[in-house]
């Protein structure tokens, strides 16, 4: 079957293209233009979206969970139920995010998740991002303190067989003795490393950096404030550019002007917006669960009996709404940050993240005021709302 989505504005998301059209068709994008120069084939269904915003698909790295459900719940149900909220918001590609638990518990954790991904190919969850289990305890954040691991390489080995090869990122604090040799065993697999839950020195960063560290996890949450006379992860994250940075943009992580800061510092090429959903997103305020603690949520945030932020209920589509409307953010500047960043660090950016012919179908339509109303997943219309709404 093939679709044209006529009349809207793309965001490529380099250029915008005013009044435009996209035709695809067997999962893959195969005309793209404006409206007036596209010929639309023949028994092709035309969707006509004036008055919208095309984009590409979503890329978030980070997820636990959301619309009441978490990839740490012990079923496929719940796998299945996050990646749906997902696709309803937006978000084409997706890593399964896991936080630490017991040993057992996360090697059952890791593979049930791996065996759902390897199972359902044409799903948005593209591989697992490991949270941990090798974080320090003095910055924890909402991690559940014992259920924190000393990093063996022998437990490393034992994480990535029950992965079944799908985990694609790991968070790490690079300081703990052993994560060095950790970090090493890692890289050897492709594994993207990325700083967290940390207390090291600028010194340590860089050391971080050579065995394999190119990634920040939440930049700013969860790491020692940044401190002229003490540079530590944020020093080491805002100067070195072989560190991307991982942001969550719902204003309350990170205030509006910071965010402007980090785009002038680290560029729309530096900066990969995440959620770091938990179950809570997309869901009414109350008590939830997150590595087996107490969790609330109210006006939108979730936190921690003391007043710890515990994770978002973020979306991208809010996170690009966010940046554009209160942090400067040129809208082609956020949707790249939302999608073709993402895809880079995954090595799919030859088919994800990008509008062009050839890419993969995969595209998000939001209203003006960034409500995603459909989701177009390897040429699938997965979601769709009347586009009057």
């Amino acid at each position: 079957m093939s679709y044209a989505l006529v009349g809207g504005k793309i965001v490529t998301p380099f250029r915008v293209v005013q009044n435009g059209a996209i035709v695809f068709e067997d999962g893959v994008i195969f005309e793209l233009g404006k409206a007036a120069d596209v010929k639309i084939p023949d028994n092709c269904e035309v969707i006509d979206i004036s008055g919208h915003t095309i984009t590409p698909g979503f890329v978030d790295l980070l997820v636990h969970g959301g619309g009441g459900f978490g990839f740490a719940d012990a079923n496929d149900e719940s796998i299945k139920k996050v990646s749906d909220y997902f696709l309803r918001n937006g978000s084409t590609t997706i890593l399964a995010s896991l936080f630490a638990k017991p040993y057992q518990q996360l090697l059952d954790d890791l593979n049930r998740v791996a065996v759902y991904i390897e199972d359902h190919p044409e799903s948005n969850i593209y591989g697992i991002h490991m949270e941990g289990p090798y974080l320090n305890k003095g910055l924890k954040g909402a991690m559940n303190e014992s259920y924190l691991w000393e990093p063996t390489v022998a437990s490393w080995e034992a994480i990535w067989e029950a992965s079944k090869g799908f985990l694609k990122i790991m968070t790490i604090a690079p300081e703990l003795p052993g994560s060095i040799q950790v970090m090493r065993a890692a890289a050897k697999r492709g594994v993207v490393l990325s700083i967290g839950h940390s207390m090291a020195t600028y010194d340590e960063i860089e050391l971080a950096i050579d065995n394999g560290a190119a990634h920040v996890t939440h930049i700013f949450n969860a790491m020692k404030p940044f401190h002229h006379r003490d540079g530590g992860v944020i020093l080491g994250a805002l100067l070195r550019n072989e560190l991307k940075i991982e942001l969550i943009a719902d204003k309350l992580h990170v205030h509006p002007a910071v965010m402007e800061l980090l785009l002038k510092l680290k560029g729309a090429s530096g900066i990969i917006l995440i959620t770091d959903s938990i179950r809570a997103g997309g869901m009414h305020e109350g008590e939830y669960e997150f590595a087996d603690q107490k969790i609330y949520m109210k006006d939108q945030k979730a936190f921690l009996p003391d007043g710890t932020l515990a994770g978002s209920t973020l979306t991208l589509n809010k996170a690009i709404k966010n940046l554009v409307e209160t942090a400067n953010t040129k809208l082609t500047d956020a949707v790249r940050m939302a999608s073709l960043n993402g895809a880079k660090v995954l090595n799919i950016e030859n088919r994800k993240g990008i509008l062009a012919v050839g890419k993969d179908a995969d595209m998000v339509v939001m209203n003006d005021q960034y409500d995603v109303v459909m989701t177009v997943l390897n040429g699938r219309i997965v979601y769709q709302k009347k586009l009057a709404e």
